[in-house]
């Protein structure tokens, strides 16, 4: 059963929280959309993260689609806490002000999705977040997703 799960294809997001003056990101590829009317995505939290505690204290997140060139910043979002260090600072991100959320937009990434929580669902060793998307924007487009399958890293390509 793991071994099967494990070949799921997952894209490679950040999600981005900001509560108390702090910006976060940490790596997540669980990570969905869940319907068109009203657009709606899903996260998948575990409750003792950093990000657990800024999406609870907000209500608001954003979720940025990493492009294949961009693995770094996965593997250093993903091993890494905000609580211990600004992660945003370290990478060198650039950033860009969201206009209908608190939490900044990245400015290099494939794209983001700017969210305002509408329901919580515990699940299992994870909470779910579902958020409406109020916001988004297309940053490089062009640029192929990164993917993760089977925990290896790969891009999006259409055959």
């Amino acid at each position: 059963m793991k071994q099967a799960l494990r070949l799921l294809p997952w894209p490679v997001t950040l999600i981005g929280t900001y509560a108390g003056g702090r910006h976060n990101l940490m790596t997540a590829s669980w990570v969905s959309q869940v319907s068109f009317r009203p657009p709606l995505v899903m996260v998948s939290v575990a409750p003792e993260r950093y990000t657990y505690e800024l999406l609870t204290a907000n209500g608001e997140f954003v979720v940025s689609i990493l492009a294949a060139d961009q693995q770094q910043w996965a593997e250093f979002c993903g091993s890494r806490s905000g609580r211990d260090v600004d992660k945003v600072k370290e990478l060198g991100i650039k950033t860009a002000p969201a206009q209908k959320v608190k939490v900044p937009l990245l400015a290099d990434c494939v794209a983001n999705l700017a969210c305002r929580v509408v329901s919580i669902h515990p699940a299992g060793d994870h909470v779910l977040f579902v958020g409406e998307v109020i916001e988004g924007n297309t940053p490089r487009l062009e640029a192929a997703p990164l993917v993760i399958k089977d925990w290896e890293y790969g891009r999006y390509t259409k055959d």
